[in-house]
């Protein structure tokens, strides 16, 4: 069977992915942030925060990243539907009907059999050996499967899906050179009590702070640090919304191929 409209989508996911790669990368490389350092009134601590410069342009990566997500579900519910007109199926209520079940459950896929009861029988085993409940069998979990963390991306879309910027703290690196009042406040302050934070993208988050025995006089020194643009799922998972997209535009990917091989 021919899958080429289908595979064009997750295509265009790909390219919809890059692009939106590139224009974080151009807004990160354009200096929107920095850190600033201030010592406390009581000088028994430093503080390094966040200064946002320009804004992310959420809202735009948002639309972007549910487009490429939206794709990748069309691309496999066309699957399905291309699968039954290709066998010989005309009925428009029928067709209407039919889409790709993603399935957690056994429980879950026996209550969608209806979907895709006028496919061929081999186009529907091998959809069903492609579900995430098989992967309990192999040891996996049903939580790191691609279908299930698509499916919750392209449902959650409809409802504003949620992408932002992340401070990690595992990216900050500092060289602080702190200088005290005195040579027993030095000496006290070791080993150093420094908390580093990973914060919301926000103007005068904190980044690190450093607590001390002895009163601080000057702190001076570098600093470097970069966000992740980050995608949040409804129970609360996040990840790197370029990565997390690669992912699930090459198992989609596989999902197409593999279901093409059918015989």
């Amino acid at each position: 069977m021919d899958f080429t409209d289908q595979l064009a989508r997750v295509d265009r996911a790909e390219c919809l992915g890059a692009g939106l790669a590139s224009a974080i990368q151009s807004w990160s490389a354009s200096g929107p942030w920095s850190g600033e350092a201030s010592i406390a009134p009581d000088r028994l601590s430093w503080e390094l925060r966040l200064r946002v410069h320009q804004e992310p342009p959420l809202g735009a990566w948002s639309l972007q990243f549910g487009e490429a997500a939206h794709h990748l579900r069309a691309a496999l519910d066309n699957l399905a539907v291309a699968i039954a007109v290709q066998s010989g199926v005309t009925r428009r209520a029928t067709l209407k009907n039919i889409y790709f079940p993603i399935c957690r459950t056994e429980a879950e896929w026996a209550n969608t059999q209806s979907k895709i009861a006028s496919l061929p029988q081999e186009y529907r085993d091998a959809i069903e050996q492609i579900q995430p409940f098989q992967r309990l069998e192999s040891g996996q979990t049903i939580n790191d499967d691609p279908l299930p963390i698509l499916s919750s991306l392209d449902n959650h879309d409809k409802h504003h899906l949620q992408v932002k910027p992340v401070m990690q703290p595992r990216s900050l690196s500092h060289a602080p050179a702190v200088e005290f009042e005195t040579e027993e406040g030095a000496a006290a302050s070791v080993p150093p009590d420094i908390e580093i934070s990973a914060p919301s993208f926000m103007d005068g988050e904190v980044l690190l702070r450093q607590r001390t025995k002895g009163r601080i006089s000057k702190v001076r020194g570098g600093y470097s640090f970069h966000a992740v643009v980050q995608v949040s799922l409804t129970d609360g998972r996040e990840f790197g919304v370029t990565q997390i997209l690669a992912e699930v535009c090459r198992y989609t990917r596989l999902v197409i191929s593999y279901i093409a091989a059918v015989e």
